[in-house]
């Protein structure tokens, strides 16, 4: 499910340069990680088996998170299922900074 609004998840700080971290917003949990100073959001589930993606590993080369269940890759701009098994596209969010506060929501074209 998309959300809706845009929700505070975390604080700057609450996460180091190029790791990734699960958090929750209106039930939902997101994958936010930190690459090169920029924050990127996607749902936290494989589209394939469901593994959680904040326990993969984050290529921070070609900004992609890898499940750690059947190595499915994703892109973490946009959610694109780059590597098989994975076909179905994980749903991305739009992050914004306001103050210290990290906040995700609805993505925004």
């Amino acid at each position: 499910m998309a959300l809706t609004e845009w929700v505070n998840v975390a604080k700057v700080g609450d996460l180091k340069e190029n790791d990734m971290m699960m958090v929750t917003a209106e039930s939902e949990e997101i994958l936010l990680a930190l690459v090169e100073g920029k924050y990127y959001a996607i749902d936290n589930w494989c589209t394939h088996a469901g593994g959680m993606l904040d326990q993969g590993i984050l290529h921070v080369e070609n900004l992609e998170v890898e499940c750690p269940l059947h190595e499915g890759y994703f892109h973490l701009d946009t959610g694109t299922a780059r590597m098989p098994p994975a076909e179905d596209d994980a749903l991305a969010y739009s992050v914004k900074i306001i103050g210290d506060d990290i906040s995700v929501g609805p993505k925004e074209s």
